[in-house]
């Protein structure tokens, strides 16, 4: 939480592409704050210094060739000597810090969690809970064998597997890991949560049994059925998931990822699913995005790939920049503001 105390009338800047459709939701923003333009840097190069000195606020948003990125902040930083707020729509922010935005008095503040709806969930916990239910099931009932014999035109029953009962461990019990522990409960489910935190809140104890350090990486995926990875990346999770680790993983166990590439280490994922040491792995993120044409990831029946895209949904967009307008609100009026980032240690 942090509280700031604005200038009247507060001047906002955007850095996003001006075709962003989510953009239409800042006519909510309070009548007393000013969007002084929306682009990218060469868009602003007629403000003059006087102008630039105005803006109190930076929202960076967009998504893929719209989205705001690095360098375009890096380059208006210096630009905006009374710089108070900036915004990222987005949740990660490995792909946004720099050293003069760390080392800034600045406020940052992202999209991690507090949904505008009201449901104290962040704007893309559903949707990526939603994935690694789906995932899990997927390898449950042999999807890859189901697809097989439709195209062989093949009626070969077999048995297939419940969640029931299963134990599902959460590497990163922030607002995603609960919103996937929450759905690994109505699939009656065990869950083992991993964080640095091992203090169960009254409200968590409904959808975690157990929770560990992360020093107890290899004892949490020994146990488990279902690791669903869903850290943020930083250098204390740089391949937090690693080689040792994936080896004390269960033969029939699945690795699923939802938080960032490299916080698994991916050439020891490929060896383990290649070997068939493990069962499967579903896999959103990965250590190089796009994923490079000749990753032996594509070739893996038993890896499930989707392009960093399973939190893509039509309403993220328009609720993240939802959010940005409530927080808005609470910048005008002096109060504090919801989901401030600790920049020096990258969430």
């Amino acid at each position: 939480m942090s509280q700031i105390s604005p200038d009247k009338p507060v001047k906002l800047i955007v850095v996003a592409g001006k075709n962003s459709p989510e953009l239409s939701v800042l006519s909510k923003l309070p009548q007393s704050i000013e969007v002084v333009g929306i682009g990218k840097p060469e868009d602003f190069a007629h403000l003059t210094p006087d102008e630039c000195s105005s803006i109190s606020v930076l929202l960076n948003c967009g998504v893929g060739e719209n989205a705001g990125k690095k360098h375009d902040v890096q380059a208006l930083w210096g630009k905006l000597p009374n710089l108070k707020w900036m915004h990222s729509a987005s949740a990660g922010l490995e792909h946004l810090l720099f050293q003069e935005m760390v080392d800034s008095d600045i406020v940052l503040t992202n999209a991690k969690i507090y949904c505008p709806s009201g449901s104290n969930q962040g704007v893309y916990s559903n949707s990526l809970a939603e994935f690694s239910l789906l995932a899990c099931k997927w390898f449950a009932m042999d999807v890859p064998r189901l697809l097989k014999a439709k195209r062989d035109r093949q009626w070969a029953p077999f048995e297939v597997e419940e969640l029931r009962g299963k134990i599902m461990g959460v590497i990163g019990f922030g607002d995603i890991g609960k919103a996937c522990g929450r759905l690994g409960k109505a699939y009656q489910m065990k869950v083992l949560g991993l964080r640095r935190k091992t203090e169960i809140s009254s409200s968590e104890a409904a959808i975690v049994d157990k929770m560990y350090r992360p020093d107890q990486i290899c004892e949490l995926m020994s146990m488990c059925d279902y690791v669903v990875v869903s850290t943020p990346y930083t250098p204390d999770t740089h391949h937090l998931v690693s080689a040792e680790a994936i080896a004390a993983m269960k033969p029939n166990a699945v690795l699923v990822n939802v938080g960032r590439g490299k916080c698994i280490n991916e050439a020891a994922l490929i060896e383990a699913l290649s070997s068939k040491k493990i069962r499967g792995a579903a896999l959103d993120v990965f250590e190089t995005e796009p994923l490079p044409t000749d990753s032996p990831l594509w070739e893996l029946e038993n890896a499930l790939i989707t392009p960093h895209c399973a939190d893509r949904t039509k309403e993220f967009q328009v609720e993240s920049i939802e959010f940005f307008v409530s927080n808005a609100e609470r910048f005008v009026n002096g109060e504090e503001l919801m989901n401030v980032c600790d920049k020096r240690s990258g969430y």
